[in-house]
Order: structure tokens, then sequence, then C-alpha cells
């Protein structure tokens, strides 16, 4: 066994190649979270108790283990590792690594962005040396574009004998991360689990941000496309972001969202629920008792009465000036085109950031309004949480929008 994780260790350093190496030393700090278990020392990131295998920030209870924070001095990024992992530095100074006793490895590299090298070709390099007969991977089984906290990411899978090797490469405004996790493939569904966690703990510098979200749909499969979509006169603000009703019976075991009658297909993780306040309106949000509640992913069809001009501009507009009325004083930043392409269909739509104080509480919202196909309905997307949950939270809510499908397109 010791044998077999030497060779998995040794076979990702060869990724220098496609980050600058770092002249540094003593690169990052290591530390247990000093309050909360699982707490980023980063004072614009809520706390989330995480425990030895959380799937979500926020939505487990922590146990007897602690996870472990990393904190890079060169380049300013973070990551939390689960309990019963660790991290390991490495003496070539530009990587690190995540060991793990349940069976599963994580190796982090990083370097200057080369921004004139799509991550495209990133891959493609990375795959002369390692893909193919003879070479560590036999075969690739997935590729896909991917929004990682907040920044532009591609996303491949290889497989080799028992193993399976997911690799992400990220693009920050400075830098580019190469992760790859290693596990093998008879559990590698299981301990997947533990490495989406530590990607949504990954926070990024605040100089390698994009000035705006970066909005991207991933493909993803459903069923057919359904008619007849379901919309009301009028969009609901909600500055709170919980709409009212509260529903009975939330969905709580479902991991998608398909029925007919509402024009979209939504995916969201297997620990929130999605409760569907109407036959226009449906809240997607962590479990109850738990911070991740608060953090709020609507979605809300509206039909407005007039039709004088674009739907979706309507309900922008409306959007915009119902969150002024009824939360006051309200900060909008980041108000700008967007545009959805997935499955034959093209849509352009608007998108924006507001800020806001709504009961005593401090509130962010990002809101996305697309048209239909065939015009007269539009469709919001929106991620509301407390401001200070904001960040935290928003890798989930990336996710969530990540998997949105409009039905009327082709497949």
């Amino acid at each position: 066994m010791r044998a077999k994780s030497t060779a998995v260790f040794g076979a990702v350093i060869v990724l220098s190649c496609l980050v600058q190496p770092l002249q540094a030393q003593n690169t990052g700090t290591i530390t247990h979270p000093s309050a909360t278990p699982g707490t980023m020392p980063q004072s614009n990131v809520a706390t989330a108790p995480i425990n030895s295998n959380p799937p979500i920030p926020g939505t487990m209870q922590p146990g007897v283990a602690k996870p472990v924070a990393y904190q890079d001095q060169s380049r300013g990024f973070m990551l939390v590792a689960p309990a019963g992992a660790r991290f390991q530095e490495r003496k070539e100074g530009n990587q690190i690594a995540i060991q793990s006793r349940k069976g599963y490895a994580v190796n982090i590299q990083f370097g200057d962005a080369n921004q004139g090298v799509p991550t495209a070709d990133m891959f493609s390099k990375l795959e002369k040396q390692y893909l193919g007969e003879g070479k560590p991977w036999a075969r690739k089984t997935a590729e896909n574009d991917a929004v990682i906290a907040g920044l532009p990411a591609g996303v491949a899978q290889y497989e080799a004998g028992s193993t399976r090797t997911k690799v992400i490469i990220v693009r920050g405004m400075k830098t580019d991360f190469v992760f790859m996790f290693f596990a093998p493939i008879t559990h590698y569904e299981k301990l997947a689990i533990e490495f989406e966690w530590i990607m949504a703990s990954f926070r990024p510098a605040p100089e390698e941000m994009p000035s705006e979200p970066a909005v991207q749909v991933m493909e993803q499969p459903f069923q057919k496309p359904q008619p007849q979509v379901r919309a009301e006169a009028t969009p609901a603000a909600n500055p709170a972001g919980r709409p009212a009703p509260k529903p009975t019976t939330p969905a709580s075991d479902m991991a998608a969202f398909a029925e007919a009658g509402y024009g979209y297909q939504i995916e969201y993780p297997h620990e929130w629920q999605l409760e569907k306040l109407s036959a226009f309106t449906n809240v997607i949000s962590g479990p109850q008792g738990t911070p991740a509640y608060d953090a709020i992913v609507a979605l809300q069809n509206v039909k407005p009465d007039s039709m004088a001009g674009d739907a979706a501009q309507i309900t922008f507009d409306d959007l915009k000036s119902k969150l002024s009325q009824q939360a006051g004083v309200v900060d909008f930043v980041g108000e700008k085109p967007v545009t959805y392409a997935k499955h034959g269909l093209t849509l352009q739509g608007r998108q924006f950031v507001a800020n806001y104080a709504h009961e005593g509480r401090q509130f962010r919202k990002w809101a996305l309004v697309l048209p239909r196909p065939e015009g007269g309905v539009a469709h919001i997307w929106s991620y509301t949480a407390p401001a200070a949950q904001f960040e935290a939270y928003r890798p989930v809510a990336e996710r969530i929008l990540n998997s949105l499908r409009i039905d009327g397109g082709q497949g």
C-alpha cells in the first residue's frame, strides 16, 4: 500500500511544467481553526461547522477530529482539509498535498497565470505526457468548463487500472491553480464528496477575482423539454431571501428538479432542501438549524402584465424597483448583460449584485433575469444571503446555477 501511494504522488510532481515555479520558502501556514471547527482565517468569510465527512460547509455538525486550514503567504489563497486529512508542503515550493487515511490524495500546484494559454491547451499539454498506452492515464472519461470560487475553470477526469483522477485548472487574474484528486474507482463517488468540499472551501486572494462573478452554464443530462410554462405577473423581491408562506413538505431527498410547467430543470446538493412555494417559485437552501439555511437560491417565473416591451427587461426593472421599495436604501453593483448559451439556445438577459439592509441585517443579492425562448415569460435566478455569509456559500450557488437548463433547446 505504501509503494502504491508513493507512486501516485510521484506522478503528479511533473505538473510543474504547467505553472511557473515560485522561488519561495515557507510559503504557507497550516493551523487548526481557532474558533468553530472549519472556520477559515479570513475576516470576510462566515464560519461554517464541518465534520469528518462534510459535503457542504454548514450542513454537518463538527466531530471529534478537527479540520485543518491552510493559508498561502505568497499567493494569499486559503483551503481547508476535512478532519482526518493533513496538508504537506512539498520542497519544490509551488505545490502542496492533502493526504487522507480514507484513501484519497489531493495535489495542488500554483504559479503565475498565463493568460495567453487557454486552459484547454494546458490540458492538452498534460495529456501528451500522461494519457495513452503505457502512460499513467489510460483514458479520458469527462471534460467540461466550470466556475470555482468565482473564477473560470476547466475540469477533466481520467482513469487507469483501479484509480480515477480528476484534474481542475482554475484561472485567477494573477495565478493559475491546478488541483488533482486521486481515489480508487470502487470508492470514488463517496470520497469525491470530500474533494468537492475542499474545492468549496477554496478562497483565492482578492486580487485574483474578476470585477464580476464568472457565470458559466455546464452541460447536464436532463429529460425532454416541457411546454406550458407557468408564471405570475410580477416578481417577488424577497429582501431576506426566503419568501412566504413556509412549505409543509420540503423535497429534502431530491437531487434534481425537472417538473413539467416550470420551463427549466435544476440540480442542487443532496443535503440542501428544495421548497416548492407556489406554481411559480422554488427556493433551495441548506438544512434548517445550520448557517446554510440563510443562504437562499430562488427561481421564479414572471409574466408581466404589460407586454409593451421585452418581458425579461420589464421583469429586471420591476425586480430592482421592488427590492428598493421593500429594503429601503439599496446599492446596486455589477449590473451587466449576461448570455445563456446551451443545448441550442442563446438567450440574452441581465444580472445585478445588490447590497442592502433589511430588518436590521445586511444582505447581498445576486440576481439574473433570462427570457423564455418563445418570449412573454422571464426566469429569475437569485442567490441571497446575509452579507457576512455570501462568499462562504457562493460556490454552492454557482454550482446550482451551472446546472440550470432552460427547456426549449435541442437534446
